[in-house]
């Protein structure tokens, strides 16, 4: 994810080709990057939106809340409509969830109704949120809201938040289809599951091969169930170890704990079953998916 210095880089670098449109249209792009660095990075002052910027990124860095408190309400001082901060001081001066909830929602309706008035909920836009610079503090809110929904399990909720951001950033950059995927799992949908496995051509994950595989179980699809584990055995080594709970520590990259994976490890797994894992409580499911890794081992091929 890109950081907000880096997309405040960009508005200027945006402002600045609107007004040097006649030497860009005739210019040579390397040249004309390096004048934009040039002048940007020669600036002395900045502006109240890249000190606000400027100081939310420290805020984010403090190790007590009363520290990062006060940096991000001088942030929203500097920049009354600064989303991201307002987002983060809700989780620092409320502590009842509920409280919370409340405060994001009105966040995201007053961040809309602007955003709505300056055109971005237009029809072009759909799809493409996270690609507009101006839309992300709202998907980044969103998302807020959505993992605080599943932190209470409130998978209705939560689903009705997700599935608008996939509607909103169709490529969803933001991976919101994996906690999707996982809230479809909890209801129990496998309908609804099967076309976004489809839609984000779901084969190729090893996440929603899990999440398809336990929904299947859950529904009584046993034979789709096995399948898709021993596919999931056969494709990630550490799978049988997590499965029976013999997967130690020092078998898992150390970036695991701060939810960043290699794609197709069982690493990925693990990160995005986060929010569901009490479904692994299981004793019954537990004991079915062992039994069909079992068959392998006791496999006259074996």
């Amino acid at each position: 994810m890109m950081s907000n210095n880096s997309e405040d880089a960009i508005r200027a670098l945006n402002a600045w080709l609107d007004q040097h449109e006649d030497e860009v249209a005739d210019g040579d792009v390397d040249e004309i990057l390096q004048q934009f660095l040039a002048e940007y990075n020669a600036v002395e002052s900045l502006t109240d939106n890249e000190q606000a910027h400027a100081l939310f990124e420290q805020a984010m860095e403090q190790e007590t809340a009363p520290e990062a408190e006060k940096l991000l309400k001088e942030a929203v001082e500097l920049d009354p409509d600064f989303l991201d901060a307002k987002t983060e001081l809700v989780h620092i001066q409320y502590d009842d969830p509920i409280d919370q909830i409340h405060q994001w929602l009105n966040l995201l309706h007053e961040e809309k109704e602007k955003l709505k008035a300056d055109g971005y909920f237009d029809k072009e836009n759909i799809g493409d949120f996270w690609l507009i610079i101006e839309t992300r503090p709202y998907m980044r809110t969103l998302y807020t809201l959505a993992k605080q929904y599943l932190d209470m399990e409130s998978y209705t909720l939560a689903i009705d938040i997700l599935e608008d951001m996939i509607e909103l950033d169709t490529d969803d950059r933001l991976g919101a289809r994996f906690d999707l995927a996982g809230c479809y799992m909890m209801m129990e949908d496998a309908e609804s599951l099967n076309q976004l496995f489809d839609q984000y051509e779901g084969s190729g994950s090893v996440s929603m091969i899990f999440f398809q595989a336990i929904t299947a179980y859950r529904i009584g699809d046993y034979d789709l169930a096995r399948a898709d584990i021993l596919r999931l055995n056969d494709t990630i080594p550490e799978f049988s170890a997590f499965v029976s709970g013999d997967l130690k520590d020092e078998d898992l990259d150390e970036n695991v704990q701060y939810g960043i994976y290699e794609p197709g490890t069982i690493e990925e797994i693990m990160c995005n079953m986060t929010p569901f894992f009490l479904v692994l409580e299981n004793e019954a499911l537990l004991i079915f998916m062992n039994q069909c890794l079992d068959q392998i081992d006791n496999s006259p091929l074996n």
